[in-house]
């Protein structure tokens, strides 16, 4: 650097570098250039990848939101479902148990019209 410091002198007010200064600040430049243009593309690139992720992330959750949905509904249904047997079902025994006492009530006058039906027959017989 004391080189560069050396060689540049002051003429009439304006600063003059040597050409081998130039030379490297054009240099410095392309590299910087080049770093910056690279670096620039990196960031298009990783911008270009996190919109597309936001999007596929965006529709996983409207779909997850969906399928949350569904399900609510479908455990609501459920519980409504049970709710309803809870109170049908104890209707349901008694109903079931007033039709099995007329079924055996029905099957007493069968046993006694058999049976006197076999009684008679018993009688003819003899």
């Amino acid at each position: 650097m004391d080189r560069f410091e050396r060689s540049i002198t002051n003429i009439g007010g304006q600063t003059v570098r040597p050409a081998s200064v130039d030379a490297f600040l054009v240099e410095l430049r392309g590299s910087i250039l080049a770093i910056v243009e690279s670096t620039h593309s990196l960031c298009m690139e990783l911008q270009c990848r996190l919109t597309g992720l936001e999007n596929k992330f965006a529709l996983m959750d409207r779909a997850l939101m969906e399928e949350l949905n569904i399900m609510q509904r479908e455990l609501f249904s459920v519980r409504e479902q049970l709710s309803q047997s809870i109170h049908t079902v104890p209707i349901q025994l008694q109903t079931l148990r007033i039709v099995v006492d007329n079924m055996e009530g029905h099957l007493a006058h069968v046993r006694d019209a058999l049976g006197k039906d076999l009684d008679e027959s018993a009688c003819d017989s003899e």
